[in-house]
């Protein structure tokens, strides 16, 4: 009988936690600008951002989310890098981003 309830424990204990990842996936954003640089050179402005992208579906249309969500708030610049990571570990620890554009405004 103690065998049956400490396994319905488990069972219950293993829902539970696999119920809060859930909503805790479902609740992030689906990208995180954490680090952008900007270089300026007379009538040049280059723009480099570092993003965490949470949900890897759609990369064309979260590049082009973050696109314009950086030009509406900084301006348009000259040249605009975007650099897609996985995690902030990723990031620090080295690792190329998995995936990179650059977008040319002249």
């Amino acid at each position: 009988m103690k065998f049956l309830m400490k396994k319905k424990l488990l069972f219950a204990t293993i829902i539970l936690v696999l119920l809060a990842g859930i909503l805790y996936y479902i609740s992030l954003p689906d990208y995180l600008v954490f680090n952008s640089m900007s270089f300026s050179n007379g009538a040049n402005r280059d723009t480099e951002l570092q993003v965490i992208v949470y949900q890897y579906w759609n990369t064309d249309e979260v590049i082009a989310e973050i696109e314009a969500e950086h030009n509406q708030i900084n301006g348009t610049p000259t040249i605009l890098t975007i650099n897609l990571y996985h995690s902030k570990w990723s990031f620090r620890n080295g690792y190329e981003p998995f995936y990179s554009t650059t977008i040319n405004y002249n």
